[in-house]
């Protein structure tokens, strides 16, 4: 049984499932060939390590009017970076940092930029956490997180992570914020709808009692799905509507342990 699957691992799985597919950016193993040939259908790109998480090894790459690329975001160590760099290749030496000494740091991934954003060009990401109780998958809860581009190191690159830069907040303040807030709810719904999928999918090859699963809406108002965490932390929830979410989540943990004891 396998213990754990990286970002390429579930992209593999997920684009399997007619509904998920559907909500999950285009991605491709890194390299620079497909680097540049992401960067010439979109405007910019997320390049990711496989493992990492909490927002550590992940960049916002684009080029600017002189054809630089610019790199933005979290080195492996979790380090803001900022840099311009005229040639692709040097961008190995931002993904590898001991590459001197030949040695890698592993397998990466690239993405489309989804652009989630706050119509006063905020970034944000929602996280669902959802739970397996008695054969079924029910949400325990779900919160926003959303950065002022400018103001907390890293944010010029969108990338949205409670552990470096971001505030929590109830995800209907943020989603009051953006082009759907209107119609929030039935996005909202999508959101669990997906989720439970993917969760499904997830589960046939990794079974875990609970998922923390985090979206972006994009600037057509589609949610789109960026990552399955399969150890999620809870201590967020606890910062939102007065710890019922927490509580919710705590329970829900109680009757899973209980349901195991008994059957």
């Amino acid at each position: 049984m396998k213990k754990s699957i990286g970002k390429w691992g579930q992209y593999f799985l997920l684009q399997q499932h007619p509904l998920v597919t559907k909500h999950i950016p285009v991605t491709s193993v890194y390299s620079e060939d497909i680097l540049d040939e992401f960067l010439n259908r979109y405007q910019s790109v997320y390049v990711k390590h496989d493992t990492t998480g909490q927002g550590r090894a992940i960049v916002n790459i684009r080029k600017d009017h002189v054809g630089n690329y610019c790199v933005n975001g979290f080195t492996i160590q979790g380090q803001p970076i900022q840099k311009s760099v005229s040639r692709v290749d040097e961008i190995q030496q931002i993904l590898h940092p001991f590459i001197r000494f030949n040695r890698k740091s592993g397998l990466y991934i690239i993405q489309e930029d989804i652009q989630s954003h706050t119509q006063n060009g905020h970034p944000f990401s929602i996280r669902v956490h959802i739970q397996k109780l008695k054969n079924n998958w029910v949400i325990g809860g779900m919160y926003a997180t959303y950065v002022t581009t400018g103001i907390s190191p890293g944010t010029e690159s969108g990338i949205v992570n409670p552990c470096l830069n971001g505030k929590v907040v109830s995800v209907s303040e943020v989603l009051s914020q953006t082009i759907i807030k209107n119609t929030q709810r039935e996005t909202v719904e999508k959101m669990k709808k997906i989720a439970i999928s993917a969760a499904r999918v997830i589960h046939s090859v990794l079974p875990c009692r609970e998922y923390g699963i985090d979206f972006g809406v994009n600037q057509e108002g589609k949610p789109i799905l960026f990552e399955v965490n399969m150890t999620p932390g809870i201590d967020e929830f606890a910062l939102i509507e007065e710890y019922a979410m927490w509580n919710r989540i705590v329970e829900i943990r109680k009757m899973q342990s209980e349901f195991d004891r008994t059957n």
